[in-house]
């Protein structure tokens, strides 16, 4: 490429990452992606870095991100809030470790390593220990006064505890609890369904109670947010403080200014015990020395991303050692004693070329997005959920848009939104066709839900190959080597049928197959064989019958004692099991009822199951023991108290009862809590939990 061409490059990725910063930071809309974003800037820094001769002073690279919104007032930082360079490998963390040993000549450094919360940075103002002011990051230099909807936030202290004097600045990160985002979606959305029925009604006709209820609507907004963070920042910047006190915003602090207390502290760890101390949430941060410790402790907090209450897109470095902050500095844009270890990114752009049709074990119907492949969240993604048809409809999905697809973890990957500012009117909306996939039956919809399903699913060639590989699947009974191809293999050669043909399987049959050799029929015929001896809660849950998954498998199982005493049990007696729903109990009860069921069950104990098997249970020292949980804990992710409770032989349920132990209380906590009250039961908090095992 020449200079020009590169220069033209250089310009239209500035004015790309500009209009998305002013829709995200300012208007509250985004247009494309974290993925795709980052991607941008990752190319523009690369070209500015190759061609510096074209570096300009309004590029993005250049300043930190955010502009101040007219509708709010602007105020001047007490000192820059600066961004922070990223990391996206250890390599990228050691070459960081050498640019402050050059620069300091020390070789070791305490380093704090913490999980990154993905929310919005801001600057709350102390005088005399009373809040007096709360701005977010804006641009660095000047932010937006959002005190109004700051003193909402329940955790941030109006008055720090202590007697303190003179002026202290606490920085950190307001946020909202992955629930509580769900939660004010899934409003939204009731929201957006409720709008479409009364703007069917002439308006002269609307009563005055539909007048209001319009009102209401139209305050609090119909349009889903893109994810948790954007939530944050539209509550924050709320211009009615009631409508922010309604967001379930928290607060984190990772920073504490004391500007007439200069050096007084000698290290961020202590900045942070300190915060602690005046009333504020601080990061469960760790001490290390090394590049290889701070990637064990990235890989370690990445294993559990998932568990966490918040979402959280990276891991920070710090200097631990404050009088190294100052011997470092700051670059134009970032301290040079902080880090940013990046996650890959969960949302990415890409184009929606075509929705496809796929049926389940159970006879459900659903759209499924087939895509231009894509990286999310460190796979290749090329096919997406749409759930189903309302979904489709609700976010106007059209073939040929472009779409935002999340991936988070092991989640299948979704379908976030479109973008119709990308559209080109070429684009073509989707119509549910009128037959299942497997060319035989219609597509029917129930009463009951939402969801198609094959009016044919008794019968359907693909709900009994997906039932098949269900059962066989790690969900199921975990047998090695029944995978897709192998089924479908044995299908083919109608050796495959049902579910008691897999334990007629021979030797003979599987070396018919193409390719297939005597190790490998031999290790299949042994995992079928071993397969007999799985828990009873595999087996249950392997069945596939609606609604019951893994661990109402396990419910189900403890409280009635074996597979065939759950099939003899009546459906009151079902939904008197707590925590059991009306739809488990006539789910299993319909199952149960079915003559070709009952013949299945009776088919498996002949071939070796033990359908009275009782699901061993490990002791423990809260072996017994009921808990609930409500609330944020800073300290421990709701899976961490989860795992320490059922490995220590206690159960959890999801709501409070007479038959609950404890309810183990966090920040913020729910109707829980109340009920809990009501019923005598006893409260503890997480370090409670601990002192009981």
């Amino acid at each position: 490429m020449n200079n020009q061409d590169i220069e033209k490059i250089i310009n239209k990725l500035i004015e790309e990452i500009v209009s998305a910063e002013k829709a995200y930071y300012v208007e509250n809309r985004p247009i494309m992606s974290d993925g795709e974003f980052d991607n941008k800037m990752k190319e523009l820094k690369k070209l500015e870095l190759d061609n510096p001769q074209f570096i300009s002073h309004i590029s993005p690279t250049q300043r930190v991100s955010g502009t101040p919104d007219s509708a709010f007032e602007s105020v001047k930082h007490m000192q820059r809030m600066y961004s922070l360079d990223n990391a996206e490998s250890g390599e990228d963390l050691a070459k960081w470790v050498e640019r402050m040993s050059k620069i300091t000549d020390s070789k070791i450094f305490p380093i704090s390593v913490e999980p990154k919360i993905d929310g919005l940075a801001v600057s709350l103002i102390y005088k005399d220990g009373d809040l007096i002011r709360g701005l977010t990051r804006g641009d660095g230099i000047t932010g937006e006064d959002v005190t109004h909807n700051i003193r909402t936030i329940k955790a941030v202290p109006l008055r720090l505890t202590g007697t303190q004097k003179g002026t202290v600045e606490v920085r950190g990160e307001v946020y909202m609890p992955i629930k509580s985002f769900n939660d004010l979606n899934t409003q939204r959305k009731k929201n957006q369904d409720r709008l479409k029925a009364l703007q069917k009604i002439s308006k002269d006709n609307l009563s005055s109670e539909q007048k209001e209820e319009l009102k209401k609507i139209r305050t609090e907004g119909v349009d889903p947010f893109i994810n948790a963070r954007n939530a944050a920042a539209g509550s924050l910047r709320q211009k009615d403080a009631s409508l922010a006190s309604q967001r379930d915003l928290l607060f984190i602090c990772y920073q504490a200014i004391h500007y007439d207390q200069k050096h007084t502290i000698e290290s961020y760890s202590k900045q942070i015990e300190q915060a602690k101390s005046y009333g504020f949430p601080v990061p469960n941060n760790n001490l290390v020395n090394s590049v290889d410790k701070m990637m064990e402790h990235i890989d370690e907090i990445d294993k559990k991303r998932d568990s966490y209450s918040y979402q959280i897109d990276g891991v920070v470095m710090k200097v631990d050692t404050l009088s190294t902050h100052d011997k470092l500095g700051y670059t134009s844009k970032s301290p040079r004693w902080s880090i940013a270890y990046k996650f890959p990114a969960e949302e990415q752009t890409t184009k929606l070329i075509d929705i496809k049709l796929q049926t389940g074990r159970t006879g459900a119907v659903t759209p499924v997005a087939v895509l231009e492949p894509i990286e999310v969240g460190g796979a290749l993604v090329s096919n997406a959920t749409l759930h189903n048809p309302d979904e489709v409809r609700r976010k106007d999905l059209r073939i040929g848009d472009y779409v935002i697809v999340k991936r988070a973890g092991d989640v299948i990957p979704e379908v976030v939104s479109s973008i119709p500012s990308r559209r080109n009117g070429t684009e073509k909306k989707w119509t549910l066709p009128k037959n299942c996939p497997c060319g035989d039956f219609k597509i029917i919809f129930t009463k009951e839900e939402k969801v198609p399903r094959c009016s044919g699913a008794s019968s359907c060639s693909i709900v009994k190959k997906e039932s098949l590989l269900f059962f066989g699947s790690k969900k199921g009974l975990d047998i090695d080597g029944f995978g897709q191809e192998t089924v479908e293999l044995l299908i083919e050669k109608g050796i495959l049928t049902s579910i008691q043909d897999i334990y007629k399987i021979t030797k003979e049959d599987l070396l018919s197959l193409p390719l297939w050799k005597e190790k490998k029929a031999d290790n299949l015929i042994k995992a079928i064989n071993d397969s007999k001896s799985s828990e009873s809660d595999s087996l249950l849950a392997a069945l596939g019958i609606r609604y019951v998954g893994a661990r109402t498998s396990v419910q189900l199982i403890q409280s009635f004692g074996s597979i065939r005493q759950v099939f003899e049990a009546k459906k009151n007696e079902i939904e008197s099991i707590h925590g059991i729903s009306s739809s488990v109990s006539s789910a299993l009860v319909e199952w149960s009822d079915s003559k070709e069921n009952k013949k299945l069950l009776d088919d498996l104990e002949a071939y070796g199951f033990d359908i009275d098997k009782k699901l061993e249970t490990k002791g423990g020292k809260l072996t017994g023991l009921t808990f609930v949980i409500t609330g944020i804990f800073p300290l421990n992710s709701r899976q961490d108290l989860i795992d320490i409770i059922t490995e220590n032989g206690g159960a959890v349920t999801t709501s409070v009862s007479k038959n609950t132990d404890y309810l183990i209380v966090g920040a913020n906590p729910g109707s829980k809590l109340s009920k809990a009250e009501s019923l005598g039961v006893a409260k503890i908090n997480d370090e409670g939990l601990l002192k009981l095992i």
